[in-house]
């Protein structure tokens, strides 16, 4: 079968049409589009499904741009990902974007763990790690959306994704917005939304679509490494679960939905006490309001963190409750959060200082 014939199967079908119904063509066909492709079998399935769903007469008038980072950590491995990923935009004939971290290892770089302790390193050593490359490649993913004019960064996270985020959530002591899963769609910046049109298709059968369909992938083989903790959630606590409730997975997805639904109705509720109660200017401040329910004003919060771009990745559900808690007028001792910004009480108003030197952070 010819990769490029544009022929389907009914795996391939299925792909398409879960992405038609997550996400449909006509929103995103005829303006600017960055897709992250890591060379995996997720990401090489977004990039050839969008390509093909935007094949239409009269042509489109928007564009696709194949963006790869290569954070290097694999040596040559890490190169061969970066040069996959060249050519199956050159393929497609879409435009190609790269970045390279500066420092090349020449072999895989081992995971660092600490003196005395289990395989399973705990997260401020690993998740952290990962946590920054996820940032990385955030940040350069904006930067070539700006730089294109593009109005949407699309990402190939599956709903096997979103169940072992979920879980990951849940073991770290997550609030009820964790639960939710990872957000679909997702402003992430002015005039910029982050979408994952692969959130409900499955792992295996976006494996078995590119084998029906006869295309390549790469495979990233530190994914068998269960020193990371979502590694480990992956290839052994979902299996263990699965031994015993054999439909675990589709019944967390579910209650993923259900969850999604209910975050999603809190975010609305917040964006309106944002717009009808805050004043920004180089201090943001509201009046105290005794009547607002805690989850609301812990929504509204994460809001503003996410439309200021301040780090949210340190901020733990002590300090939203805290926040809300202050707003509420039970709380009037300052609070000092992630970042330097700082949060206060003045008689009837709730204040809160940037940070001198913001940082960014979309997760």
């Amino acid at each position: 079968m010819n990769p490029q014939s544009g022929s389907t199967t009914p795996r391939w079908n299925q792909i398409l049409n879960q992405i038609e119904e997550c996400w449909p063509t006509s929103r995103w066909r005829d303006v600017g589009v960055v897709v992250g492709c890591s060379g995996g079998a997720d990401s090489v399935t977004l990039v050839r499904a969008l390509s093909q769903l935007r094949r239409s007469d009269p042509p489109p008038r928007g564009f696709l741009v194949v963006a790869h980072f290569n954070h290097r950590l694999r040596g040559e491995e890490s190169d061969r990902d970066a040069a996959f990923a060249k050519n199956l935009a050159d393929e497609l004939n879409l435009a190609f974007e790269l970045q390279e971290a500066g420092h090349r290892s020449e072999q895989p770089r081992p995971l660092q763990t600490k003196e005395n302790e289990d395989i399973t390193t705990p997260e401020d050593d690993l998740e952290s790690d990962e946590a920054s490359l996820r940032s990385e490649r955030i940040k350069f993913f904006i930067r070539i959306a700006k730089q294109y004019g593009a109005r949407y960064i699309t990402l190939a996270h599956s709903a096997d994704d979103n169940v072992e985020t979920m879980l990951h959530h849940l073991l770290r002591g997550t609030g009820p917005a964790g639960l939710a899963g990872i957000g679909h769609p997702l402003a992430i910046d002015q005039d910029l939304v982050l979408t994952r049109p692969l959130i409900h298709s499955q792992r295996d059968v976006i494996r078995e679509s590119l084998k029906e369909q006869g295309h390549p992938w790469r495979e990233d083989q530190s994914n068998q490494d269960c020193r990371y903790r979502r590694n480990w959630i992956r290839n052994e606590l979902i299996p263990m679960m699965e031994s015993e409730f054999p439909n675990a997975r589709p019944a967390m997805q579910r209650a993923i939905e259900l969850q999604r639904s209910w975050r999603n109705q809190i975010d609305s509720e917040a964006s309106s006490w944002l717009a009808e109660n805050l004043a920004c200017d180089m201090v943001i401040q509201a009046r105290k309001d005794a009547s607002a329910p805690t989850p609301i004003l812990i929504a509204a919060m994460q809001q503003l963190w996410t439309n200021n771009h301040w780090p949210r990745q340190a901020m733990n559900q002590g300090h939203w409750r805290r926040l809300a808690e202050m707003i509420q007028g039970k709380r009037e001792k300052p609070c000092t959060l992630p970042a330097g910004i700082l949060a206060t009480v003045k008689g009837e108003y709730f204040l809160i200082e940037p940070p001198a030197n913001p940082q960014s952070d979309t997760t």
